[in-house]
């Protein structure tokens, strides 16, 4: 024996009813979704985890807030819908947004990260009514290498990763005392983080342009190449100055 539970929705009272259309497809859910990507000028995406991802590229404070966002609106309307469904509760728009707005507020103090110097981050911190981030700013470093003496062979080293953790490689590229390529090695390390790959960083010169080729490679197999290969196309000079930043 058990309760018979009816398929029309609760919230917008028209159609079936399933965990996907509560958290997506009903019009009361997108509604809500279309204020709160509107916020942060996203496009709406049906899946958390994939959600996240549409915000790379912001700064971590941005990224904090809508994975907040995303967490406050899913677990309102299933919260919402039981009010709605066991007590009769009526649904309203401005109540509900008003909770959400709410929520995001009360966790940003928990956010820590930096914010970037933009507008647009400033918009939406301002249209949340969020205590404004430091900045992180970038510092140009000044790098420049020398060639080894006569007789002698420098090996730059460089690692990396498609993710974190990700399909990881790590590459050496050989050089003699005229700057002349005599040949590069790639080795794939397999499924790593990206901590595991900066192991292997000396200097991110010539080695850079390898590890991506070395992240194509399966878990312990090496290529080599004679001479300079066609995946590095350009050679930094020695004593030429190069910025990175930091």
């Amino acid at each position: 024996m058990g309760r018979k539970m009816p398929t029309r929705c609760s919230l917008c009272k028209k159609d079936n009813e399933t965990l996907s259309h509560i958290i997506w497809q009903c019009r009361f859910t997108r509604h809500i979704w279309a204020w709160a990507t509107g916020i942060f000028n996203l496009q709406l995406v049906e899946d958390l985890v994939v959600s996240y991802k549409v915000v790379k590229g912001k700064s971590r404070t941005i990224k904090d807030m809508w994975i907040v966002t995303n967490l406050a609106v899913t677990t309102e309307l299933w919260k919402l819908r039981n009010k709605a469904f066991f007590e009769g509760a009526t649904v309203n728009w401005l109540g509900f947004k008003g909770r959400v707005y709410q929520i995001i507020r009360d966790n940003s103090i928990r956010i820590k990260g930096h914010m970037f110097n933009k507008l647009e981050n400033l918009r939406i911190l301002s249209y949340l009514k969020v205590q404004r981030r430091s900045s992180k700013n970038s510092t140009p470093v000044e790098i420049s290498w020398s060639p080894p003496e006569h007789g002698e062979i420098m090996i730059c080293c460089d690692g990396a990763a498609l993710g974190n953790p990700g399909q990881a490689g790590a590459s050496f590229s050989f050089k003699d005392a005229n700057s002349r390529v005599l040949g590069a090695l790639c080795v794939g390390l397999g499924w790593q983080t990206n901590f595991y790959d900066e192991v292997y960083r000396e200097a991110n010169f010539t080695a850079y342009n390898l590890d991506k080729e070395a992240c194509l490679l399966a878990e312990d197999i090496y290529e080599f190449y004679e001479g300079r290969p066609m995946c590095i196309p350009v050679v930094k000079w020695p004593g030429e100055v190069y910025y990175h930043f930091k």
